[in-house]
């Protein structure tokens, strides 16, 4: 984890500086993008102690995206909103919460920090003023505006756990490719059924994933297959259930649909004379032949969702982003556990739904109650 560190007794042009901050990554090495931030800020005339003050803030950010395992390049409205959701979980039940103030002000630092980046060439194309930037913000003269770094009112709304009919109508509106398709809404069901991040589910490989025969035999005999998840948050490995139906057809697609963009991508480097090697996971790029990009995944399911709106398929209250598939798969789970009346079904959920401690639920649970969820009422 990344961690700051505060100078003693540091001079800075000519004025002995106590507690100016230094960010330091996992790896000991001195995070040069920050400092370089708060000097240039300290040159606009910053205070030192409001220099501290954002030092803890990016620190705090920067183990989070190491946690994470993305670069700063990969930053997206999906993620700062799951970082958001993170920032407000910690501390329940043993100290008080954070508050809704406390996530905006962090999120106005880091925020800020990355249009600083993008504005003096250390990013390029991840914060902007439209659409087709995955950080979208606006710049006035009174400063940057984000939808995130609001202070929400006690009684503002919260925004809704999508339902399983929700996440089935935006599939339709994935890319119109039907090769694309098909792998857009399949690793949407990946993402729904076990209740994978963007970047779980852009890792999978065919090797972890299990056989066809092992498929067919836990459907004849109505039990689940299970998987090793050996990129998730945190660097933990995990073994999850999941539905063989669900393998065989991951099976199909990569039988039919992937091996077509494999032979692609092999004949593209032969005439290119170049070397291509399969790099084995699932779900590869059309593009590059690698990995699908956790931030293209995110957009294609924000990009799905805006379409489904538009044609009145959804409202702009019916959201669903990639992270609210996870969402979704929560509190799906302790309501069936609710239902069946299983005795701490808190404890049980965390184990399967790979959370640190019940605490770090807390984001999730707002629908748990709402008899509305499954189309009841």
């Amino acid at each position: 984890m990344a961690e700051i560190r505060y100078t003693k007794n540091a001079r800075i042009n000519n004025l002995l500086v106590e507690r100016f901050p230094l960010i330091l990554t996992s790896t000991k090495s001195v995070h040069w993008m920050s400092l370089e931030h708060f000097f240039d800020l300290r040159r606009e005339g910053a205070a030192f102690s409001s220099i501290g003050t954002y030092g803890s803030h990016l620190v705090d950010f920067i183990s989070q995206m190491e946690v994470d395992g993305i670069e700063i390049s990969e930053i997206d409205d999906p993620w700062l909103e799951a970082y958001r959701n993170e920032i407000l979980a910690r501390g329940v039940g043993k100290r008080k919460q954070n508050t809704n103030n406390y996530a905006s002000q962090v999120l106005r630092t880091v925020i800020v920090f990355l249009y600083w980046l993008e504005s003096n060439g250390y990013i390029k194309g991840v914060v902007g003023d439209n659409k087709k930037y995955p950080v979208r913000i606006s710049v006035r003269t009174r400063g940057i505006k984000h939808w995130l770094i609001k202070n929400r009112a006690s009684g503002e709304k919260v925004v809704a756990t999508p339902r399983a009919d929700w996440i089935r109508a935006i599939k339709p509106y994935g890319p119109k490719r039907s090769d694309l398709s098909e792998r857009f809404e399949l690793m949407i069901d990946w993402g729904a059924s076990l209740g994978l991040r963007a970047m779980e589910i852009c890792s999978l490989t065919i090797q972890q994933l299990p056989d066809e025969e092992s498929a067919e035999r836990a459907l004849l005999l109505e039990e689940n297959l299970y998987i090793n998840i050996i990129v998730s948050k945190g660097g933990k490995h995990w073994r999850v259930p999941l539905s063989p139906l669900l393998v065989k057809k991951t099976w199909q697609y990569i039988n039919g649909v992937r091996k077509i963009v494999v032979k692609r991508h092999l004949l593209r480097a032969q005439k290119n004379n170049r070397n291509y090697v399969d790099p084995s996971y699932i779900f590869i790029s059309d593009g590059l032949g690698g990995g699908v990009n956790p931030r293209s995944l995110s957009n294609s399911v924000r990009g799905a969702f805006r379409a489904a709106v538009e044609a009145k398929e959804l409202t702009e209250e019916q959201r669903v982003w990639l992270h609210g598939l996870r969402h979704n798969f929560v509190t799906t789970i302790l309501r069936k556990l609710d239902e069946e009346g299983i005795p701490r079904a808190e404890a049980i959920a965390r184990q399967v739904t790979r959370h640190s401690s019940e605490d770090a639920m807390g984001p999730y649970l707002q629908d748990r109650y709402n008899k509305k969820f499954d189309g009841n009422e």
